[in-house]
Formats: structure tokens, C-alpha cells, sequence
């Protein structure tokens, strides 16, 4: 009772500071709606009006936003101003992509392209490439993504836009964070940054790259780094209430709480996420916020955790991210065992493990496509440099054969990658037969010493205990035991062998890994099996 009393405080006492921070809003608003609507006043002072309501409100109240957006077109579209259609049509395409309307803001980005190149304005250009980049990177188009960006890159580098360029730099770093490229990101974040501080000042560019670097190290499980970039970000875009940037903080800052164990202030950004993706009207942040929001109840209440992760379940949408369902998915199977429902426990395992194999090969996946992408870049970057040199230099016939020779190289190291992993997928397999092979020979070797002769070898727990210098549980005995008739036995087939669950056998596993020091990391459990038959194999007697 006491907790959903103080649930209710702080919900208040958001909604009391949300609604301080926007009154301001609100009566400028108004005041500026009534100059923007007077066909007497003067245009340039309507789209003055215009374009300071977009500045206050884009983030604060942003379907409010797209209906002065809509005037906007229609004012402009009325009065033949061709500047001001590109700024309507690229705006509504922002707040579309922040609401996750893709198509939409495609759909606007693409109009104001158009715009962009009627006024013959490179920066203009640059922007909406940089936008439609953007989106590319929200559908996983990582290629032109990077092309979009590169290509605005270049123009503003053109213009000495020190501004634009700090932007492409995050977004090509950004690119290089989805397919796990810390390293190579957190260097883009440091170049774009370095071109930033020299301004004297910190606005909502300077916070995307705080949260960017803070995300790289979270992916890194490097989370007090992150919380300090996190925090960073947040101070700065709290000055102008940037809602989008702030849900996305709170909820990042939410889940680092949780992993530190510091369940106070995980609730704390957890609930002031769901508020604002509710008045934003996200509805994967929401869930998102919901989900993250059971998690922090498990540690404490699981009845309360499974009652909203099963309300979560009922209504969660086909286009769900599977990244949330899987979470969800594991939340439920944690809660089901703690209340020892194994069926439903089971069940929602299964669930689990079909959306983390999923992601797991998508991320897998990622390993050709991350290096493809990482050379088309580079070798933009190369061409981009020979083209700024021609009118410098009279060596063009040996720059283009470099340049040849780059692309030359990068087709073939794409083919090297590609020819990498599948060799990598043999050795691993003549790795496992190797092994198996030496499980064989010693089970062989140990039954010619018999004087009768016998077709089964048999593990000599005595001798594994004092090697081990540790007794070994019934079940970690009973798990070797399967493990020699079947060394390549899965965990889910041991668990209906010996009668227990699937994260017992997996934590006896971990347990005996330890025990015989099993470094190898692809076939632990056929390691593991080998060790015991070697010891039962040594000749010397247990004291």
C-alpha cells in the first residue's frame, strides 16, 4: 500500500512539473496562433510566428505542432514561398520519425528534397540526407544509411559547416554502434564532440552525443560510464523539456539502476518514462516503460511483477520489437518458476528462447553486414579525399588507380569475411570430432586393461572428487553420467534425463566448469566429459 502511495506522489508531482514547465507554452502559443491566423499582418511576421511556435513546442506538444505545421504548408504553398514549404514539409517529417511514422517522414523528407534542389541550396540538401539517413538507420538499411550520410558529410565539410559535420559524425558513429563497433564509434562521438566544444556552449546536439557515448557504454556493461554520460545528456536537454530525448534518457537510465541494483531510482525513471511516453503517445515506449517496470517489481514482488507482465502479454501488439518480447518472455518464465508453475514456466521459455535465437542470428548476421558497411564507408571517405585533391594535384591517373585498387580490396575483403566464418563454422565441427574422437580413444584404451572384456566405459567418481579436491553433488554425478553417452547432448535432453529443469541442469554445468577449470568456449560440455574420462583413466591410486 505504502509503495502504490508513493507510486501516485511521484506521478503527481510529474504531472504538476510537466504542467509548470508548459503554461508558458501555452499562452505563447496562443498569442502567436492569433498572429499567425491575421491576414493583415504583415507574411514575414505570420511565419516569424510560425517558426518560434515550432521552436517552443516540437518537443512539449508535437501533434499540436504538426497542426501549425499543416498551416504552415498551406500559408506558404497560398503566398508562393518555396523556403518556407521546405521548412513545413522537412519538420513534419521530424516529428513523424520521432513519433515512428517511417513512411510518413520518408514521404516528407522526399517532398522537401525536392524543395531543397528547386532552391539550388546545399545545406538545405545536406539536411534532408542527414533526415532520410535517419530513417534508413530505423529500418536497418545500414548501407544508405551510411551513404545518406556520407554524402552530407561531404557537403558540409564542402561549406566548412563545422556544425553539420558534427552531425554526420555522430550519425556515421551511430551507424557503427547498431552493428558493434564500440571502439570505432565512441571515436566518431569524440570527433564530433571536439568540433562542438569549440562553440562555448552545449545544446541538444551536444546531448545526443552524451547519450550516444552513454548507449556504447551500456552495450560495453561498462554502467557507471554510462549513467555519467546519461546524466550529462539529460541536464541539457532538460533546460528546453526535449521530450523525446528525455524519454529516451529515462528509460535508458531506468534499466542502468536496475543492473546496479539501485531499485529506487530504476522505479523513479521508470514511472517518469511511462508518464511522458503516455502524453507523447509512444506506443513502444510505453510498453517499453511497462516492461521495465515488472522487471523492478520482480526483485521485490513477484506476485505483483506477474500480474503486470500477464496484463503486459494480452495486450501487446503483433509488430512488438522483438527485443521487448523477449523480455517479457523471460520476466513471465522467472515468475512462473518462482511460483512453481513449471508448465507455464516451460512454456514461456520456449517463447523466450524463440525470440533470443532470433535476435541472436540477426546479430550474427550482423558480422558480414557490419564489416560491408564499415569498408563502403571507409572507402567513401578515400574517395572523397581524392576528389578534394584533383584540383590540387595533376596525378590522376595514379589516384584512380588507387582508388580501383581500394575497391578492389574491400569486394575482396567482404569475400575473405564470408570465406572467414564458414571455415570458422568447419574448424569448430573438426574441433568437436577431434574431441570426440579423444573421448573414444581413452574410453577404448581404459577397457583393454580389463580381463574381461566390456563395451562401457565407467567414470571413477573417486578419482574425479580427489583430482577436483571436492565431492561432487548427486546431480553434477548424474549429468557426467549423461554426458557419456552423449557428449553432444543438449541441456533441454539432459533436464528430461535426469528429471530436472533446464536452468538446474545449466547450473550444475556451470558448477563442474569451474570445478575441472574448463576454458574452452565452444565445447564446454564435450571438454568437460573428456577431463573426467582422463582422470578416471590415471593410473595413480586415490589416497
Amino acid at each position: 500500500m505504502t509503495r502504490v502511495k508513493t507510486i501516485k506522489n511521484k506521478t503527481i508531482l510529474l504531472l504538476f512539473l510537466i504542467i509548470i514547465n508548459t503554461s508558458y507554452a501555452q499562452v505563447s502559443g496562443d498569442s502567436l496562433r492569433l498572429i499567425w491566423e491575421n491576414e493583415n499582418q504583415l507574411d514575414s511576421i505570420r511565419f516569424n510566428a510560425l517558426e518560434e511556435y515550432y521552436e517552443i513546442n516540437n518537443q512539449i506538444k508535437p501533434d499540436s505542432t504538426l497542426t501549425s505545421l499543416n498551416y504552415h504548408f498551406e500559408l506558404a504553398n497560398e503566398k508562393n514561398a518555396t523556403l518556407q514549404l521546405y521548412r513545413a514539409t522537412k519538420r513534419k517529417g521530424n516529428i513523424h520519425r520521432l513519433k515512428g511514422n517511417y513512411d510518413i517522414a520518408m514521404e516528407a523528407y522526399s517532398e522537401a528534397e525536392s524543395l531543397a534542389k528547386r532552391l539550388n541550396d546545399p545545406i538545405l540538401q545536406a539536411k534532408i540526407l542527414g533526415n532520410m539517413g535517419n530513417v534508413f538507420v530505423y529500418r536497418q538499411d545500414y548501407k544508405q544509411a551510411t551513404e545518406h550520410f556520407s554524402k552530407a558529410l561531404k557537403l558540409y565539410q564542402e561549406l566548412n559547416n563545422s556544425d553539420g559535420e558534427s552531425h554526420m559524425l555522430t550519425s556515421l558513429g551511430s551507424v557503427f554502434l547498431i552493428i558493434n563497433n564500440y571502439d570505432l564509434a565512441l571515436e566518431y562521438y569524440e570527433k564530433s564532440l571536439s568540433i562542438l566544444n569549440k562553440r562555448g556552449f552545449e545544446d541538444r546536439s551536444t546531448a545526443i552525443i552524451f547519450i550516444n557515448m552513454g548507449w556504447t557504454n551500456f552495450e560495453k556493461e561498462l554502467y557507471q560510464d554510462a549513467k555519467t554520460y546519461y546524466e550529462k545528456g539529460l541536464k541539457i536537454l532538460q533546460v528546453k523539456n526535449e521530450k523525446f530525448f528525455i524519454a529516451d534518457c529515462y528509460s535508458v537510465l531506468a534499466s542502468i539502476h536496475l543492473k546496479l541494483n539501485q531499485l529506487e531510482k530504476a522505479n523513479d525513471y521508470a514511472d517518469k518514462n511511462l508518464v511522458l511516453n503516455k502524453e507523447l503517445d509512444i506506443k513502444s515506449g510505453i510498453i517499453n516503460a511497462e516492461i521495465t517496470i515488472a522487471k523492478i517489481y520482480f526483485e521485490t514482488d513477484v506476485d505483483e511483477a506477474l500480474k503486470r507482465g500477464e496484463s503486459i502479454l494480452v495486450s501487446l501488439p503483433a509488430d512488438t520489437f522483438k527485443e521487448f518480447k523477449r523480455d517479457l518472455y523471460e520476466l513471465l518464465y522467472k515468475c512462473y518458476k518462482s511460483q512453481n508453475k513449471y508448465d507455464l514456466s516451460l512454456k514461456m521459455y520456449e517463447n523466450y528462447t524463440v525470440y533470443n535465437d532470433s535476435i541472436q542470428q540477426e546479430k550474427n548476421n550482423f558480422a558480414v553486414v557490419s564489416e560491408a558497411v564499415k569498408n563502403d564507408f571507409e572507402l567513401k571517405v578515400y574517395e572523397n579525399k581524392l576528389e578534394n585533391e584533383k584540383e590540387k594535384t595533376a596525378l590522376k591517373v595514379s589516384q584512380l588507380k588507387r582508388t580501383f585498387a581500394i575497391t578492389i580490396a574491400s569486394t575482396l575483403l567482404i569475400f575473405c569475411v564470408v570465406f572467414y566464418f564458414r571455415s570458422k563454422m568447419k574448424k569448430d565441427q573438426a574441433k568437436r570430432d577431434v574431441l570426440l574422437d579423444e573421448i573414444e580413444k581413452l574410453k577404448n584404451n581404459a577397457n583393454k586393461g580389463l580381463i574381461v572384456d566390456s563395451n562401457k566405459f565407467e567414470l571413477v567418481r573417486e578419482k574425479i572428487e580427489h583430482s577436483i579436491n571436492r565431492n561432487l553433488n548427486e546431480t553434477d554425478w548424474k549429468v557426467l553420467n549423461v554426458l557419456l553417452e552423449d557428449p553432444v547432448i543438449t541441456n533441454k535432453e539432459i533436464a528430461e534425463k535426469v528429471f530436472m529443469s533446464v536452468d538446474g541442469i545449466g547450473s550444475s554445468l556451470r558448477r563442474m566448469y569451474e570445478y575441472f577449470h574448463i576454458k574452452e568456449s565452444k565445447y564446454k560440455k564435450i571438454s568437460l566429459l573428456l577431463e573426467g574420462i582422463k582422470i578416471s583413466n590415471n593410473s595413480n591410486k586415490v589416497a
